[in-house]
């Protein structure tokens, strides 16, 4: 089957380097018709925050991908998108940016995180900003950027606060 005329194919493969380094290689096959941007360019409502994700620092590491599990699950549960760019290669910076539906969506999410200990208002009021349109064009879906460890164990946290939610508290 032929891509139909503006459509981009992409496929991706990742190898782990040395350290923490992620290389890419990535085939594309594209029409050049037309520069396609991402859909989710024109979304208006937006949150970005950065996580430093040190590969010194397991404990660190461990925490950072702690929060971003858990606003992955608010996000699941708020119809929220979430994506990632890296903020700092050499810093192990990555920014986590969230789409909302409708102001209520974003009313929801905002309450979650501040029902959560290690966050709380504080964290909205610190560590939430807004990100310029450069940022939003450049994200990407958090399985394209974020290193394989955080994404894990951040879809595992994810998965079972949604599970919890929905069914109501384990035990």
């Amino acid at each position: 089957m032929q891509p139909e005329s503006g459509t981009v194919t992409t496929a991706r493969t990742a190898s782990r380097g040395h350290g923490e380094e992620w290389k890419f290689n990535e085939l594309e096959s594209m029409n050049q018709h037309h520069d396609i941007e991402p859909y989710w360019k024109d979304e208006d409502d937006w949150l970005c925050t950065v996580k430093f994700l040190p590969s010194n620092d397991p404990e660190g590491r461990v925490f950072g991908a702690d929060i971003i599990g858990c606003l992955l699950g608010y996000a699941q549960l708020t119809n929220a998108r979430a994506l990632a760019l890296v903020g700092d290669p050499e810093a192990c910076a990555y920014e986590v940016l969230f789409s909302f539906s409708t102001p209520w969506d974003k009313d929801e999410f905002l309450n979650l995180v501040r029902s959560n200990e290690d966050m709380g208002s504080d964290y909205i009021e610190n560590d939430f900003m807004s990100p310029t349109t450069e940022e939003i064009r450049n994200a990407r879906p958090l399985v394209v950027v974020l290193p394989e460890d955080i994404l894990s164990r951040a879809t595992l946290i994810a998965s079972v606060l949604c599970a919890v939610t929905e069914r109501g508290p384990l035990g």
